[in-house]
């Protein structure tokens, strides 16, 4: 019994190692290349290794200089222009995730960092010590940080802006239209309106699909015949969304 708690507990801090790593460090992404041959088989032809900055910090820049589009030159920092939809979401949520993990650190009384970067570091540290940490809080601390790096995932879109389905949120308790901010790329996703959250280490990102999916596919274009003005020239057709109102 006490082998398989040190393993859980182990469990837990690796993933809060990992979400710390991804929301405060440059890390290396590695991005498999295909191709198709005469035959028409797709062939793997090489890994494109790419740098990434820290979630936290393309929040940042998001937030002060919009989101970068892909054209924009690696490493450049874009030239700043009209803000589009989504810029003061990642200000937002910048905020939003500094404030959480200086509450973290001010209950668990680890002190004050002078970056919400550090201080992600910091709680990730602790989570290494039962003695700051006991299971239930690290547990706790796990499910914030997940939060934190999913929602940024999926609003950030690393280069490009999140896709915003026409769909409704599938929470019962929530159910409003075009709160969703999706990830398609990274698998991850959430809510504007009640922040729930879904990606791919549960296979919530999967569900959410299927719920988009069969609320698109029931948007059926409908088609309506309409009266022509001129006697003997028969009817005209228009389409029209018969997926009810907004």
């Amino acid at each position: 019994m006490a082998d398989q708690i040190t393993s859980t507990r182990h469990l837990v801090v690796a993933e809060i190692t990992g979400y710390a790593h991804e929301l405060a460090d440059t890390y290396r992404t590695q991005t498999p290349a295909y191709s198709r041959t005469r035959g028409g088989r797709i062939k793997l032809t090489g890994v494109h290794s790419t740098e990434q900055d820290g979630l936290l910090v393309q929040l940042a820049e998001a937030a002060a200089y919009g989101v970068t589009s892909p054209d924009d030159v690696h490493g450049a920092r874009p030239v700043p222009q009209s803000r589009p939809p989504g810029t003061w979401e990642a200000l937002a949520l910048h905020a939003t995730i500094s404030t959480d993990a200086a509450r973290w650190t001010a209950t668990l009384e680890l002190g004050h960092r002078d970056t919400v970067q550090a201080t992600v570091r910091q709680l990730a540290a602790a989570a290494a010590e039962p003695r700051v940490l006991d299971d239930v809080v690290a547990a706790a601390l796990a499910g914030a940080m997940r939060r934190w790096h999913v929602r940024a995932q999926a609003l950030i879109g690393w280069i490009t802006e999140p896709y915003r389905p026409r769909a409704t949120c599938p929470v019962v308790t929530c159910g409003r239209r075009d709160t969703l901010r999706v990830n398609v790329a990274r698998k991850a996703a959430y809510c504007a309106g009640c922040l729930s959250i879904w990606d791919d280490s549960d296979g919530s990102i999967r569900v959410l699909a299927q719920h988009i999916e069969a609320q698109t596919n029931s948007r059926a274009v409908q088609a309506e015949r309409v009266r022509s003005g001129h006697a003997g020239r028969g009817g005209a057709w228009s389409v029209r969304d018969g997926g009810g109102g907004e």
